[in-house]
C-alpha cells in the first residue's frame, strides 16, 4: 500500500560509507513506500553512463569526469525539485556533498531527512571486499576504461584491493553525517532488523512537526 506523505517536497538523503548497503537500503525502502512517482537520483549510476559514454584514460581523466558527473547529479537533482517531486538519493554523500544539497533544499524549500548507514568497520570491509569483487562498473575501480576495448580480465591483474589499514585510513577523514533536515541513523549490521516502517513514521512526524513550511529546513 502506498505510503502518502503531507507534502511532496522530501529528500530523502540516503547515506554512509562504502560497503553500507545504500543502494540495497534504497530499493527496500522504495519498495515499502510503494510509490512509483518517486523519484530516485543514483550519482554512481549517473557516473557509471559518462563512463561508457566518454571513458577515461588515466586518473586525472577520471576526475574531471566525475566532476563532470557531480554536476550533472546536481541539476537533475534541481529539476526533479523544479517539478515538486518526492526524491530520494543515494551516494556516500560527506561534508564535501553538503553546501550544495543544503542550497537546493532551501532553494526550493524542501524538507530533507539524512539516512545515516552505520556498522562497525570491520563489517563495512569485508562487504567492501565483496561487493567489489562483484558486478560492481569496472569505471569505478580502473583508471583507464573505454567500453569499446573493455577487458574483464584487466581487472584481474589491475585492480588494487586496499587492506584493511588503507581502508580504514582512507575513510577517516571523511564525515557521512551531513545532518541535512532530519537525520535518522540506522544501524546496518544486521540487514534484517531494518525497520522501514519506523523510518516512514520519522519522517512524517518530522513534516508534521515542521508544518507550515519555514523558510529554513535544515537543522
Amino acid at each position: 500500500m502506498k505510503k502518502a506523505f503531507q507534502d511532496k517536497r522530501i529528500l530523502i538523503i540516503i547515506t554512509g560509507g562504502p560497503g553500507t548497503g545504500k543502494s540495497g537500503i534504497a530499493d527496500r525502502l522504495l519498495a515499502f513506500l510503494d510509490d512509483p512517482e518517486i523519484e530516485r537520483i543514483s550519482y554512481d549510476e549517473i557516473k557509471e553512463r559518462e563512463f561508457d559514454r566518454f571513458g577515461f584514460d588515466d586518473e586525472a581523466d577520471k576526475d574531471r569526469l566525475n566532476s563532470f558527473s557531480l554536476e550533472e547529479f546536481y541539476l537533475t537533482l534541481k529539476k526533479a525539485m523544479w517539478e515538486d517531486k518526492t526524491i530520494l538519493i543515494e551516494y556516500p554523500f560527506y561534508q564535501r556533498h553538503k553546501p550544495r544539497l543544503k542550497e537546493l533544499i532551501e532553494k526550493y524549500h524542501y524538507y530533507a531527512a539524512t539516512v545515516l548507514l552505520y556498522t562497525d568497520m570491520h563489517t563495512v570491509y569485508e562487504r567492501f571486499i565483496t561487493r567489489n569483487e562483484g558486478k560492481r562498473h569496472p569505471g569505478h575501480l580502473l583508471n583507464r576504461y573505454h567500453i569499446e576495448d573493455y577487458d574483464p580480465a584487466v581487472l584481474k591483474t589491475d585492480k588494487k584491493v586496499p587492506d584493511f589499514g588503507e581502508f580504514s585510513a582512507g575513510i577517516a577523514h571523511k564525515d557521512y553525517d551531513i545532518g541535512l533536515g532530519l537525520s535518522i541513523p540506522v544501524d546496518v549490521s544486521d540487514f534484517s532488523s531494518i525497520s522501514f516502517e519506523e523510518i516512514y513514521e520519522k519522517i512524517v512526524e518530522y513534516q508534521r512537526s515542521k508544518s507550515p513550511l519555514k523558510s529554513s529546513l535544515i537543522t
